[in-house]
């Protein structure tokens, strides 16, 4: 996948046109919305990103006003790999100066997501000094404790936050900074392969009318899903707001600095030992390593 910040108007975006405008949505930059808006060529390409970023109300719609950052979509769109810079015939293309995202030759849902953090990771250290995290968070309905969990796709971040005794702040991208923690997102993308009510219900139990589910093998008459078939592939998905999730905390922030910092490592060589306390200087040590961020 060719990914650059180079010029999407002179390039890959000449060649679209705007099929479908989804409703606009926003992502916090320091507790406070983005607008934004995704274009498509198909309806069913910016759904999930709708159930992902915040909705905005009735009236913040009505003075919504210019987004400050547009999404092209165009997935079935093939990137023209003989274009200088490019290596295949999928791009994701971000623009800073024009604030615009060109996705190309992908329909994947993730491209949307991991594009606005791609943004995040930007904005929030060089524009406003502050920390962007890849990481899910939640907080104690008691005592007020929140933790932080860090890891790579699959390691269990959602799984693990979702929990029925603690409030949900996000199952994947947040920021912290001096007054505390925030979800940049308002909804979750949770991995659904072997999903169970048994195992996770919360996550299962959100899996109902208006969430989206991709890449997941279902029964076509009974409508009824299989996620244990992994014949189109193990990462199979589902976007849903997150208060589809009943203990989610509403705005998605907290005030408090984290109390639990919990690194999710799913080491298969051995590395580490199963469960390690870290000191403060091994923390920062694994975590600017890249190891489990």
């Amino acid at each position: 996948m060719g990914q650059h910040s180079g010029t999407p108007s002179t390039g890959s975006k000449s060649g679209l046109y705007v099929r479908e405008r989804i409703t606009p949505s926003s992502w916090y930059v320091i507790d406070h919305p983005l607008p934004s808006q995704v274009s498509a060529r198909r309806l069913k390409s910016p759904r999930p990103k709708n159930n992902m970023l915040i909705r905005p109300t009735e009236e913040e719609l009505r003075d919504f006003g210019e987004p400050d950052f547009i999404i092209y979509n165009a997935g079935q769109f093939p990137a023209n790999r003989f274009t200088k810079g490019m290596s295949s015939t999928t791009s994701v293309e971000i623009n800073f100066k024009r604030m615009e995202m060109v996705i190309l030759g992908t329909e994947y849902a993730g491209e949307m997501k991991k594009g606005v953090f791609s943004v995040m990771h930007y904005l929030q250290p060089v524009k406003f000094g502050q920390l962007s995290l890849h990481s899910s968070a939640n907080v104690g309905v008691k005592d007020g404790d929140v933790t932080l969990f860090f890891g790579l796709s699959g390691t269990g971040k959602t799984t693990l936050s979702a929990d029925p005794n603690r409030q949900l702040i996000g199952d994947d991208e947040h920021v912290w900074s001096d007054n505390g923690v925030f979800n940049i997102e308002g909804g979750c993308y949770a991995k659904c392969v072997n999903l169970s009510a048994e195992k996770e219900p919360e996550i299962f139990s959100a899996i109902r009318f208006g969430a989206i589910l991709e890449n997941v093998v279902y029964d076509l008459a009974s409508r009824k899903p299989d996620y244990d078939d992994v014949s189109i592939t193990e990462n199979t998905r589902c976007a849903y707001p997150i208060e589809f999730i009943p203990n989610a905390r509403i705005p998605c922030m907290v005030d408090r600095q984290p109390t639990n910092i919990i690194m999710l490592t799913c080491d298969a060589f051995g590395v580490l030992p199963p469960v390690s306390k870290l000191s403060p200087e091994q923390a920062s040590y694994h975590f600017l390593a890249g190891y489990t961020s």
